[in-house]
């Protein structure tokens, strides 16, 4: 990508000193500089210091992260000699970008890359032993889950789209039907085929552009709501717009299934029988077997079809029900997050220690103090839900070296109050407490995982465990705690006391005794309170709102096949009535001779039901064998169900049978309150 206006960064921009210049976005240059050239070349201030502006980006570009906000402003990546050689080998913080050459395939890439990890392996062997190296394309990165998430979806839309059309041509047969005799008189003034088909299949492109012009009507009002439920972080959101190539695809899709869904009806009305058809009462006669078993084939078409959408739906919600019951370990509920830290020079990250260390101190103070706030904590190296982790190497006294995961656990350093906030349960054990300072014994605290892990046969309480080089106690036990959110296991986790640890940055976690967001001004006033010039890092948001991001596309999917199943389920419903609401109103004459030889009301009604019934039940049985065939393929997007599990299966073909009876008992009293005279006197 060139820029518009100015320079690209060079190599010198990448040596630590020289790296304070930026280069902009063509959307924060045109707000902050009005889009004046006179840009380049001047400095903005960021982190408190100045930086350079070197250039601007084109417009339309955006930093493919797959973040909500694209980056505005771009930087150097510039290290400090201490930062290469300090020996962080867990530092995961970095992500790489290259660009293959000519020929070259992302097999290759692959191999000549794990290559380059297995020379590393060898050069530092207690570093990941084993690790390997995936390449894939950027395309991949940035669309990851969301292309099999957005594929599935447009399964169910192609079920909903083939499910309107079967009721389409279902109605269209049975208005042909109905105009046979007039199709007939045309037939016999001279009219040929072609004019036949052609008429009909123009009446029948009419209503699919109708329909194709309401839809889209509906989608221009409706696609800022679609956006705004959207769950986040999803790739090209803001690329969603209602565009000449969605009318034209409206459109196409629109022309295309009214010539194919209109053209069977077509041809065989095209065909009339001229004597059965001109006489009186035509309709009945020329309702004959071919178009009965077109519209039987039909409505068990749609019934299949919508209970193939019903069952996956079935499988989504059960999914995000399980998902929303999964308990999390700690409560969640009225927390408040906010990130705060202190600005350290090159060479005194010690020092900054100390100093990041008191300073929490005093912004707990301060924010404790806030009506409304019933307990507050801190920690570094990530708060739950966040996305956040820190990960530390660990030994065991006496054990040797260890292999594989089992040389790292994630660590948080905390203040004391923390764990009890989060109200993580204490199994065994004691809390940190305000004695676990620097100069006191080096303690620590760990979850049940690691317990288990590394002393699963012995009790771990008062046992020693090194991190970073620093022997510590084991002096409590907590629960597990599900950091990553409900869908990721437990992981080994230490809690260390941020007193003895120290810091540079943490996340303030108050719990508050109403909505965490109505303390929201005041705490920010008390953190300035203590320090006017500190920038709250990262959002500021509630726990729960870290929660909901984090379920949010199993919600957003949820609810849209939630919401696909019931439209197949009423388009279904609405095809049988229409279908028996025909076929009795075709069989009128016979209802009410049946009926003048001695049928009853109920009888007639069982016969109108059992057409029915025979209609939806073939229907399920072929849609609950091609939902159990295709049950697997949604295996990877469902959370601890089974996607054969029988009685979602089962519950889901119950529905759509009782909607199918029930559409076409209508249809079935209609019938049984037939007057034999009226309708033999039609006759």
């Amino acid at each position: 990508v060139a820029p518009l206006l100015g320079r690209a960064f060079t190599a010198d921009d990448e040596i630590y000193g020289r790296h304070r210049v930026a280069i902009l976005s063509h959307g924060f240059w045109q707000r902050r500089f009005g889009g004046s050239p006179d840009a380049i070349g001047r400095t903005i201030d960021l982190n408190e210091e100045p930086w350079e502006i070197a250039g601007v980006l084109p417009r339309g570009f955006a930093y493919p992260v797959g973040s909500d906000r694209p980056a505005e402003i771009y930087a150097p990546l510039a290290f400090r000699d201490e930062d290469r050689t300090r020996g962080d080998n867990h530092n995961y913080n970095y992500a790489v970008i290259g660009r293959l050459k000519s020929g070259v395939t992302i097999q290759q890439a692959s191999d000549q890359m794990n290559r380059v990890a297995q020379a590393l392996d060898e050069q530092y062997p207690k570093w990941e032993p084993g690790w390997r190296v995936r390449v894939i394309t950027l395309h991949q990165h940035l669309v990851g889950r969301a292309r099999g998430w957005m594929l599935m979806l447009l399964g169910a839309v192609g079920l909903v789209l083939s499910i309107a059309c079967a009721n389409v041509a279902l109605m269209m047969s049975a208005r042909a039907t109905v105009r046979s005799r007039e199709i007939a008189i045309r037939a016999a003034l001279g009219a040929g085929r072609w004019r036949l088909i052609r008429a009909l299949l123009v009446e029948g492109l009419l209503l699919a552009l109708a329909g194709a012009v309401a839809g889209v009507l509906l989608a221009w009002g409706g696609v800022h709501v679609l956006k705004a439920w959207l769950p986040p972080g999803l790739p090209r959101v803001a690329a969603i717009a209602i565009d000449l190539r969605v009318l034209g695809a409206a459109v196409g899709a629109a022309l295309l299934t009214g010539t194919l869904f209109g053209a069977v009806p077509a041809l065989q009305s095209s065909r009339p029988d001229l004597t059965a058809a001109l006489k009186e009462g035509g309709r009945s006669a020329t309702s004959g077997a071919a178009g009965q078993r077109l519209r039987s084939a039909l409505v068990v078409a749609e019934v299949a079809l919508a209970a193939v959408l019903l069952s996956g739906a079935g499988l989504f919600v059960t999914s995000f029900v399980k998902l929303v019951r999964v308990d999390p370990g700690f409560d969640y509920h009225n927390v408040l997050a906010i990130g705060v830290g202190v600005r350290f020079e090159p060479g005194k990250f010690d020092e900054a220690l100390k100093r990041g260390r008191a300073y929490v101190e005093q912004m707990l103070e301060a924010v404790s103090r806030v009506p409304g706030v019933e307990m507050s904590g801190a920690v570094s190296g990530g708060l739950p839900l966040t996305g956040s982790w820190s990960r530390t190497s660990v030994e065991i006294p006496g054990r040797g070296e260890l292999k594989g995961d089992d040389d790292s656990i994630d660590q948080r350093s905390v203040t004391r109050d923390y764990l009890k906030l989060l109200r993580v349960p204490l199994l065994r054990g004691r809390h940190l407490t305000d004695q676990d300072r620097e100069g006191a014994e080096q303690v620590a605290v760990i979850n049940q995982a690691a317990a288990r892990k590394y002393w699963p046969d012995q009790d771990a309480l008062g046992q020693r465990i090194i991190l970073n080089k620093t022997e510590r106690t084991v002096v409590g036990i907590v629960g597990d705690i599900r950091h990553l959110g409900p869908e990721t296991p437990p992981r080994q986790e230490i809690y260390v006391p941020l007193a003895q640890a120290g810091t540079i940055g943490a996340t303030l976690a108050l719990r508050t005794k109403g909505n965490p967001l109505a303390v929201l001004p005041a705490v920010k006033a008390a953190v300035w309170s203590v320090n006017p010039e500190q920038r709250l890092s990262g959002d500021t948001l509630t726990l729960e709102a870290y929660m909901d991001r984090l379920i949010a596309q199993r919600r957003f999917n949820m609810a849209l096949l939630a919401l696909f199943g019931i439209l197949g389920l009423m388009i279904a419903a609405a095809g049988i009535y229409g279908v028996m609401a025909y076929v009795v109103a075709a069989r009128t004459n016979e209802i009410g001779v049946r009926m003048a030889l001695g049928a009853t009301p109920r009888a007639v009604m069982s016969m109108v039901l059992g057409r029915a019934a025979l209609l939806v039940f073939a229907g399920l049985a072929i849609g609950g064998a091609v939902a159990w065939y295709l049950s697997a393929s949604l295996k990877s997007f469902l959370f601890q169900v089974e996607p054969s599990d029988a009685r979602i299966l089962v519950a889901a073909l119950v529905t759509l049978a009782s909607a199918g009876l029930l559409a076409s008992a209508v249809p079935a009293r209609r019938a049984a309150a037939v007057d034999p005279l009226v309708a033999l006197r039609h006759e």
